[in-house]
């Protein structure tokens, strides 16, 4: 994200509702579940906590809650994207069975990192969300954290955590792409941070904090524009005379934060 960009050179919404629809597909993704193909090879002791996590997986998807029950912990802490805490899982998980698989699915399950710590286990993953609303396919990019113990010999599940990534589906619009020259500069977020340069290349606006971090900025209007990868908008502002001065920064909470143009 923008916010996470100018730092490291020199960030989630919700609603119950939403936690409620995200409950069954975080312990029980589709069985249209496909395998990431660049999968690094695994230890023996990964493959078991990883066969662990598809064993569940499996017994969410047939609604098979004596599999499901043995390898979730009875007091499993389970946090969404939402900040929701829940630590009576199984109290909850067979109402939330009742809704149809096709509600909500995951797809391409990947990028598996596996740490054993002898009888404590950290897997984390990435995974593509599909909800259908009516008419609207609801695609969020999400990465879990999932946290086992070795309990007479069985990996058992004590904690699970998701957030979404910073993945923004605006559309691009047509602009006149003559006014580009005119925000080009640099920018400063905070006198400490990395100064952001703005500029035209082919056409196009790009932004750039250093150390290979330059994207395009695709417009929103003539005047406001986002990047791909964060949640956020940039709208530059002018003075008076109608030069510009700067942006605003309007993240997706609703707060803004103003950058000035130093040159």
């Amino acid at each position: 994200m923008l916010a996470v960009r100018v730092v490291s050179a020199a960030h989630s919404q919700g609603t119950n509702m939403r936690y409620f629809i995200y409950f069954s597909v975080a312990f029980c993704l589709s069985a249209r579940l496909t395998s990431a193909t660049d999968q690094p090879k695994l230890s023996s002791a990964q493959q078991k906590v990883l066969d662990v996590h598809k064993a569940r997986v499996e017994a969410g998807e047939k609604r098979d809650f004596a599999t499901f029950s043995r390898l979730v912990a009875d007091d499993c802490i389970y946090s969404d994207d939402d900040g929701v805490l829940d630590t009576n899982l199984k109290a909850h998980i067979l109402e939330h069975w009742k809704l149809p698989l096709a509600y909500d699915h995951g797809v391409n399950p990947r990028d598996y990192v596996i740490h054993v710590y002898g009888n404590t286990a950290v897997l984390n993953y990435r995974v593509t969300i599909h909800e259908q609303f009516t008419d609207a396919d609801i695609i969020s990019e999400q990465r879990y954290t999932e946290t086992y113990i070795k309990q007479n010999g069985l990996w058992l599940l004590i904690a699970k955590q998701w957030g979404n990534l910073p993945v923004n589906f605006h559309k691009p619009v047509a602009v006149d792409t003559s006014v580009y020259k005119e925000y080009v500069g640099q920018y400063e977020w905070r006198p400490l941070d990395q100064a952001e340069t703005v500029s035209v290349k082919d056409g196009k606006l790009w932004t750039d904090f250093g150390e290979d971090m330059d994207e395009e900025y695709f417009p929103l209007g003539s005047e406001t524009f986002f990047v791909k990868n964060d949640l956020g908008s940039v709208t530059f502002v002018r003075d008076a005379q109608g030069h510009v001065t700067g942006y605003t920064y309007h993240r997706w909470d609703g707060q803004e934060i103003h950058a000035r143009k130093i040159k």
